[in-house]
């Protein structure tokens, strides 16, 4: 566990993912505080009970981060309560499969409703406050699929590209305040969680597993 970490303070979405649950136990268990947010309570709450038995530090959150309202009470509420959000992972996704001509309208919208609006709500939320103190990181973390394209998950690519791009352009207009976005899609979490860590500017010799 590195000291530094101790005083991090980071906001993982889609926690109860297979992904993100292992990102968020990954960083919790080197000593950052966790805000865990995802939109199913109760595989929330076994995540974070089975996390606090292991003695590592979550909080969990259930948050839609498709509504721009909630996730700016959320992130309001984890920086009054924890204190100041270094980081923001953000994992959350819908997968609605399925053949393009048979994707319902309800399908296309909620797929771009989580993948594209909740990565642009939370980043928005928490890169506003990043700005004015001068520091923070963001990662966005899409699959391997948004890369190559394949039948039957166009409404998730066609989101997670649009995301993608949205990242980078953010990435570009924050950087000059010290803010560091990237996109990283291993399906490791170890590798997330180390990316995270380095462009929260911790040391390289204390990454996980070391």
């Amino acid at each position: 566990m590195n000291a530094e970490s101790r005083h991090r303070v980071a906001l993982v979405t889609g926690a109860c993912s297979p992904l993100g649950g292992e990102v968020v136990e990954v960083l919790a268990r080197q000593g950052v505080l966790v805000a865990a947010v995802d939109s199913d309570g109760a595989r929330l709450a076994d995540l974070v009970e089975q996390l606090h038995a292991a003695g590592v530090r979550v909080a969990g959150r259930q948050v839609d981060v498709a509504s721009g309202a909630a996730v700016d009470a959320l992130v309001d509420q984890v920086e009054r309560q924890f204190g100041a959000i270094d980081a923001l992972v953000a994992v959350a996704s819908a997968l609605r499969p399925g053949p393009v001509l048979s994707i319902t309208d309800e399908d296309w919208a909620r797929s771009f409703a989580v993948n594209v609006d909740g990565v642009f709500n939370t980043s928005r939320a928490v890169a506003a406050r990043m700005v004015v103190r001068g520091h923070g990181t963001i990662v966005m973390v899409p699959a391997h699929a948004v890369a190559v394209p394949r039948s039957g998950i166009s409404a998730y690519v066609a989101s997670r590209a649009a995301a993608i791009a949205y990242t980078e352009c953010l990435a570009v207009e924050v950087a000059a305040h010290g803010v560091h976005c990237a996109v990283v899609a291993p399906s490791d979490a170890r590798r997330v969680a180390d990316e995270v860590r380095f462009l929260l500017g911790d040391p390289v010799s204390d990454a996980l597993g070391a």
